[in-house]
């Protein structure tokens, strides 16, 4: 794994990362093209909304129709469209095939590299790369199709890679959950990973209240209210002069509440808190799986939210797993995730030294320290403990069930990490006042960013509470992923 990282170099990192001036350029959707589909539909039962505007995104369009570019994201049908472009083009090296079928019923597209001249790939020591099963975790799909490319295009030319080509095999999953992938790239809703439907709130009503974008830019973010001074929880944070930063009040000082923006479409208080989907595929893994709370009788066992109905009961997730056990020779497995600079690894239910053999431990903590020299993370280790714990003083471990990091080491038995990609916009100390904190991020998207991530507070009609103001952070493309400016950067780690 290590070896396909040392492909990139940090000169190539730096010439990948544009430098812009001062802007407060918004992007703003697209109109359709004649044509073009204006709405998105979600399959299965729900009682609330499962049609959504289509909006055709900056972040999701190539810089030219056809041509492969790292500036953007990929929606499903560009991602197929190139596999079986590379297929074609390289079908000594290239094959790909339908790796299993999403709740939608989507083909899973999966690929598998290497020199067919020398041998089957199921002879060869192989290694497998999934990503995107999180549906708004979009990094590790371009991270993964990056790689692809990469090795690809680089054959024949880099003595690195061409060896490793013809004596391994790879297998690739850019996209484990296409269904909430498009849902996510295509329309303002956001979810977790599978769009089956699920009683998230537990009212006995399904996918009930959605998420609902007011001011019409594509993107769900925040909404502040004014209210009468002492009813509410926040003021205006003065260090910014154009009033766009937010900051707890102190008591009986508060004239603003903050909230998502959206509608309770259900009455119960809350916006947004049973939209579309709610199960997790990286909680659906056989090893150390523990039922949903709903599900467990006792009152007392360990329980696990998204877990799903049983082990493998998603599609993704099962024709994964299948995969594997009838591919023994894969003994590295890297699935991607975002939004923590991380390498992340087994275990996920208790502390390395605890249930790891000493002999796998050390091999773990030289891949730690090799991955963070490589990509400059600021940390690399267990779910359990150093995940949970980082740069948290006081913070105890706690455990993740059904997750994949336990059924690669203890079940399967390779070597597997979740490698988590881009820093959720934490810039550091930007500003060099001492403090991180979202002054640093907006001094960082005024001065580096070509388009801001950060929609100035713009009034706009509430059915409930009248006038409401909606702005702050891009919730997709700066708290979930990096802009396209950054995307290919970050990639590449």
């Amino acid at each position: 794994m290590s070896k396909n990282s040392k492909k990139t170099t940090t000169a190539l990192i730096l010439g990948l990362l544009l430098v812009f001036t001062y802007t407060t350029v918004y992007a703003q959707p697209t109109p359709p093209e004649e044509g073009q589909p204006k709405h998105w539909i979600v399959k299965g039962f729900r009682n609330g909304q499962n049609y959504f505007k289509i909006n055709y995104l900056q972040e999701v369009t190539p810089l030219r129709k056809g041509e492969l570019d790292f500036k953007h994201y990929h929606t499903y049908d560009e991602v197929n469209y190139f596999l079986k472009k590379w297929a074609d083009e390289y079908p000594e090296l290239l094959d790909v095939y339908v790796g299993g079928k999403s709740y939608e019923g989507r083909k899973i597209m999966q690929a598998t590299l290497t020199n067919k001249r020398t041998g089957k790939d199921t002879d060869k020591p192989a290694m497998f790369v999934d990503a995107n099963r999180h549906s708004g975790e979009v990094t590790s799909a371009v991270s993964a199709f990056w790689l692809l490319h990469h090795m690809l295009s680089n054959y024949g030319k880099d003595m690195e890679i061409t060896e490793l080509i013809d004596n391994n095999a790879f297998y690739f999953r850019i996209q484990n959950c296409p269904d909430g992938s498009d849902l996510y790239l295509y329309t303002s809703q956001y979810l977790r990973s599978t769009v089956r439907p699920y009683d998230n709130d537990q009212d006995g009503l399904i996918d009930e209240d959605p998420m609902e974008d007011l001011d019409g830019d594509g993107f769900v973010r925040q909404m502040r209210i004014r209210v009468p001074e002492g009813e509410g929880q926040y003021v205006i944070d003065e260090r910014d002069p154009k009033g766009r930063l937010m900051k707890r009040a102190e008591k009986g000082k508060g004239i603003y509440n903050l909230m998502s923006e959206g509608i309770d479409n259900d009455g119960d208080g809350r916006i947004n808190e049973d939209g579309i989907g709610g199960l997790d595929l990286h909680r659906n893994y056989p090893e150390n799986w523990r039922p949903m709370p709903e599900r467990e009788k006792t009152g007392r066992g360990w329980t696990q939210y998204g877990a799903g109905d049983y082990p493998l009961s998603e599609p993704e997730t099962r024709t994964l797993v299948v995969f594997l056990l009838e591919h023994p020779n894969i003994s590295i497995m890297n699935t991607m995730d975002t939004t923590v600079p991380m390498h992340l690894r087994p275990p996920s239910t208790s502390k390395s030294e605890e249930r790891m053999y000493p002999e796998d431990l050390k091999y773990y903590e030289e891949f730690d320290k090799k991955g963070m020299e490589i990509t400059g993370y600021p940390w690399a280790g267990d779910v359990y403990y150093d995940y949970m714990t980082r740069g948290r003083p006081g913070r105890k471990g706690s455990p993740l069930f059904g997750h994949s990091p336990d059924f690669g080491y203890f079940y399967y038995g390779a070597i597997w990490y979740g490698d988590e990609l881009w820093n959720g916009g934490r810039v550091g100390d930007y500003n060099g006042d001492g403090e991180e904190d979202d002054l640093d991020k907006l001094e960082y998207n005024d001065k580096e960013l070509s388009k801001s991530r950060f929609q100035e507070w713009t009034k706009t009609h509430h059915p409930e509470y009248g006038e409401v103001e909606v702005g702050g952070w891009n919730p997709k493309f700066w708290r979930q992923n990096p802009p396209p400016v950054l995307l290919e950067e970050w990639a590449v780690k």
